[in-house]
């Protein structure tokens, strides 16, 4: 079974429990063992296999056990007992937002209702009226609910929530008496997906500032309106059948600091920064960093007063997940979208591109790059248009072509070239040998046989003419899910041989993900950052692979592409002295 399976069957038996009105300790062990689960950067078989279960957070020997259980058999016994007891579909009624499992109890065990389409008939019917806890202002939110899981299941990837949250702050933002306007919650952490969209803006007038918010063009639905807090709820453009919600608080100037730093989170972190202050005999909330007794504030304007006051470095936002950030002693200098100076994985017409060569020469030099590698596909991709042998070195003469003509840039030619299914490459030695710079990719039979996906893997980084492995896992995010690799074994022989490992910036894929990017750092492992673009507006994706890096706590030193052109060509030098056979010059542009 995968990290996700477990995490998520971990959770379930959580959900359940508390339906059922579990022991509520017992109920948060089991959701403290799934997050420690879902967010392992490596396979959890590997970490069972070599008996280190138990020092996992939050791992006792029960739940290391029912994980080995789960591993082996692929079932649960408590999980299967729970499904006896408490009807499995109790779990769609928490896709409802702000829905919890205590709801989901009384829906079933004073109204006898299991399912969605039983909640939305009893809400039409008026057979929730009377039920503690569901007033009509509840019900209408239920029926409103349900509507917005048909339209909304699942997260919203990163990617597709970026520009609406930009667009909602920058109209929050020309409201009039508002100050300021920022993004919050797991948007401005970079996170993945993302469930709902948090605003925050300082005024002094929130009643009007709210209801100006819930008439902004492109809301569909006002799911509320207060005096500091509206949410609504509108229409994805890149999904035209899928909603998402919007969440806008307006706060005062005193309390920004410390508002933005609770309602950017997560949770856990934040939990984490209460510890501390109450160790001070303080309190931390959206208000104030203050004193327990008396409520003196102590610091409530910036999030830095108030890091400093607790003893710590200011903590970027990407870093606030409880994965060891509170122990810091200064702020981490993480990469930046300014740091990068080319992209080593982009596609042409050549191939499945839809610019030129000489368009996308040009969209590099618009955004300011120093240097790029054409690496169209190689043969094996026939569905890519993937160039065979005799294409692909004409298609080299006309990168090479192009290059000459090419100013104030340097253009590499290299290929993305398919790992078959033992480990071979699409092209053979010589061939590679003539290129500036191999992308090696896994693109089919992505199996769940991780020691072979494994070696497979190894063997194309083995080989002395790849100096990149593209998207490793091959997940797609919302819809397929990551071939299960060893990536610290991955990454511990990329930086044996000096191989990088690409965080693919398109939001779609970010692989490596944010876990498996720290691991490979820990190894020694260069990383690099590309959108794989098929045509020029390709490189604003960049934006999202930086976030991922920053997550990963990845610095400028550790990425391949913030070095120089010629830097780069040293990279590739290094590895191909390595080669049985003569290399070519690399870098000829």
């Amino acid at each position: 079974m995968t990290n996700a399976e477990i995490a998520r069957i971990f959770k379930e038996i959580a959900d359940l429990l508390e339906i059922k009105g579990d022991d509520s300790f017992r109920i948060s062990s089991y959701r403290r063992v799934a997050r420690t689960i879902a967010d392992l950067p490596k396979e959890v078989k590997e970490i069972a296999a070599r008996g280190e279960l138990e020092e996992l957070p939050g791992v006792g020997k029960g739940s290391a056990e029912k994980i080995r259980v789960l591993l082996e058999s692929g079932r649960l016994p408590l999980r299967e007992e729970l499904a006896r007891e408490v009807p499995e579909s109790l779990l769609e009624l928490l896709k409802i937002p702000n829905f919890g499992p205590r709801k989901a109890a009384a829906l079933w065990k004073q109204r006898g209702i299991t399912t969605l389409e039983q909640l939305a008939q009893a809400a039409e019917a008026g057979k929730l009226q009377g039920l503690p806890g569901f007033g009509p202002k509840v019900i209408q939110q239920i029926r409103e609910g349900i509507d917005f899981v048909h339209r909304a299941a699942g997260r919203t990837r990163l990617g597709d929530a970026w520009p609406v949250a930009e667009q909602f702050r920058a109209a929050v933002e020309q409201i009039e008496g508002v100050r300021k306007a920022v993004t919050a919650g797991s948007l401005r952490r970079g996170r993945e997906t993302i469930g709902d969209l948090d605003l925050l803006c300082v005024a002094e007038e929130g009643p009007a500032v709210v209801q100006r918010f819930t008439q902004l063009p492109g809301v569909v639905r006002v799911q509320a309106a207060g005096d500091t807090k509206g949410s609504v709820v509108v229409r994805l453009e890149e999904e035209q059948e899928r909603d998402i919600q919007v969440d806008l608080r307006v706060v005062p100037e005193e309390s920004f600091g410390a508002a933005w730093m609770y309602f950017t989170g997560s949770k856990e972190h934040n939990i984490r920064l209460r510890e501390l202050a109450l160790k001070h005999g303080w309190t931390l909330n959206e208000y104030a960093l203050s004193q327990l007794n008396s409520g003196k504030v102590i610091a409530s304007r910036t999030e830095e007063e108030i890091y400093e006051k607790l003893g710590l470095p200011w903590i970027p936002p990407e870093l606030r997940e409880d994965r060891g950030e509170t122990e810091l002693k200064e702020t981490p200098e993480l990469v930046e979208l300014k740091d990068i100076r080319g992209e080593l994985h982009l596609h042409t017409t050549a191939s499945d591109g839809r610019d030129t060569i000489e368009g996308m020469i040009a969209a590099a030099k618009k955004r300011g790059y120093e240097y790029i590698c054409i690496t169209d596909h190689s043969q094996a991709s026939v569905i890519a248009n993937g160039l065979d042998p005799q294409r692909m070195r004409k298609h080299m003469e006309a990168v090479r072509k192009a290059a000459r003509k090419a100013k104030d840039i340097t253009v590499w030619v290299g290929a993305e070239v398919d790992v078959h299914a033992d480990g071979s490459l699409d092209y053979p030695d010589d061939l590679l040998a003539e290129l500036d710079f191999v992308v090696a990719s896994v693109h089919f039979g992505l199996g769940r046989d991780i020691a072979h996906n494994t070696q497979r893997t190894l063997a194309a980084i083995r080989n002395p003419y790849v100096n990149l492995i593209a998207h490793p896992t091959g997940r797609l995010i919302n819809r397929r899910d990551a071939m299960p690799l060893d990536i610290e074994a991955l990454a511990r022989e990329a930086a044996r041989t000096g191989t990088a490992l690409e965080i693919n910036a398109h939001y779609y894929r970010l692989d490596l993900r944010d876990q498996h990017a720290r691991l490979a750092r820990d190894c020694g492992a260069t990383l690099c950052l590309n959108c794989d673009a098929h045509a020029g507006e390709g490189f604003q994706h960049m934006l999202f692979g930086v976030l991922t890096a920053r997550r990963g706590w990845v610095t400028r030193k550790d990425v391949l592409n913030t070095r120089t052109a010629k830097q780069v060509a040293a990279f590739v030098a290094a590895k191909r002295k390595n080669a049985k056979r003569p290399r070519q010059e690399v870098g000829r542009a």
